[in-house]
């Protein structure tokens, strides 16, 4: 049976996750300018009924090098050593020994911290934010007639692109544990 030490110095290991999560993302410009561009187009696509498909192939496309670019400063690895199987080998090493020390326990701190804070309280504050501040953001940005639901969607979905998600992608390379590795 675990102790009472051992269940809160695994509840402390989700929130320090999810803490320096907040802190990485949030204190790097570059990944918060890329993020702007799925963001973007996401409030777009739920602005608009019809939009190109190649709108959703640059959503995609930006995901997978936000992730890189992540894996990369959290590394603290140059871009161009991801192409390297040396690089992945060791981070798949890394890894494993970080889910091995963590395992089922931490990993599982982790994961609940995950879900009820960064999904569930995220969300809900977002919701929050959005129903409170969806009409005087129309009236700055100026529309005349808008469709009250295809604001809220697009306001939602682009808050959305701007922090849960991005954060989820973080917090789960960081509980994975990637982390520098021996050049």
């Amino acid at each position: 049976m675990m102790v009472l030490s051992e269940i809160w110095r695994f509840c402390k290991l989700g929130l320090e996750t999810f803490l320096s999560s907040l802190l990485f993302f949030y204190s790097h410009l570059s990944l918060l300018l890329i993020s702007l561009i799925p963001s973007v187009i996401r409030a777009y696509q739920m602005f608009n009924s019809q939009t190109p498909v190649w709108s959703e192939v640059v959503v995609g496309l930006t995901r997978i090098f936000l992730i890189l670019l992540m894996i990369s400063i959290l590394t603290k690895n140059h871009v161009i050593k991801l192409g390297k199987k040396g690089f992945w080998d060791r981070l798949v090493k890394s890894c494993s020994v970080q889910m091995k020390k963590n395992w089922p326990y931490g990993f599982m701190s982790q994961f609940i911290v995950f879900i009820a804070i960064l999904f569930g309280l995220g969300n809900l504050l977002i919701a929050l934010i959005v129903r409170s501040s969806l009409i005087p953001v129309i009236e700055i940005l100026g529309f005349k007639s808008y469709d009250y639901t295809a604001a809220h969607n697009a306001y939602l979905f682009f808050l959305k692109n701007m922090s849960v998600i991005p954060l989820a992608i973080v917090f789960i390379l960081k509980m994975c544990g990637v982390k520098p590795t021996n050049n």
